[in-house]
């Protein structure tokens, strides 16, 4: 997530460390902050990996120290764009990486941008089935106590309530903004 956070931002200018910091921790939000130490370890990874290089001249701040630049290589522009194509299952993060990617939908192509949205609707369906299934189980479980029983039920009609939520606000607002072929195309997970 964090790869495609950076890439997707050298995509348009050079940018430094601090930047990358600042941005990056309004992205994920309140609740988590993203350290310096998670930072530029990155970013010498990244140019380790000949995704991104440093410029020759660091960025002079007011207080005469620079600040080191990065801009995106060939190379890292064609990393950036298989990470915008490409889903993980398994990402504990789903929601921020879609996040990062709508950020950088003008970088990418109508295609790519249609399966972005096909991807994340059919997760979203695929949590609103999985939390039906659930609920009609855990009803149906007769030695689970009542209060269990009450609380299991609220806490998948939370995460059920979120996903279709979620899946109105992209067949709402991203309908003529995006990809309405894909938002048209996706079934409604009810």
């Amino acid at each position: 997530m964090y790869e495609l956070f950076l890439l997707g931002k050298l995509m348009a200018k050079p940018w430094h460390g601090y930047e990358f910091h600042q941005v990056l921790n309004s992205v994920v939000g309140p609740s988590r902050k993203v350290s310096w130490g998670t930072i530029y370890p990155l970013l010498k990874r990244l140019e380790k990996a000949g995704l991104i290089q440093r410029l020759s001249e660091p960025l002079e701040k007011e207080d005469g120290r620079g600040r080191q630049r990065y801009t995106i290589t060939p190379e890292g522009k064609q990393k950036f764009l298989r990470l915008m194509k490409s889903e993980s299952k398994n990402d504990p993060n789903y929601r921020e990486t879609f996040r990062i990617k709508l950020g950088n939908f003008s970088r990418v192509d109508a295609a790519v941008q249609r399966g972005i949205v096909d991807r994340y609707l059919a997760r979203l369906n695929s949590i609103s089935a999985h939390t039906n299934a659930m609920s009609e189980l855990v009803s149906r479980v007769p030695e689970m106590p009542e209060p269990e029983r009450r609380n299991i039920l609220l806490a998948l009609a939370h995460d059920r309530f979120l996903a279709e939520t979620e899946v109105e606000w992209i067949r709402g607002t991203l309908r003529d903004e995006v990809a309405p072929q894909a938002i048209d195309a996706a079934g409604d997970g009810s």
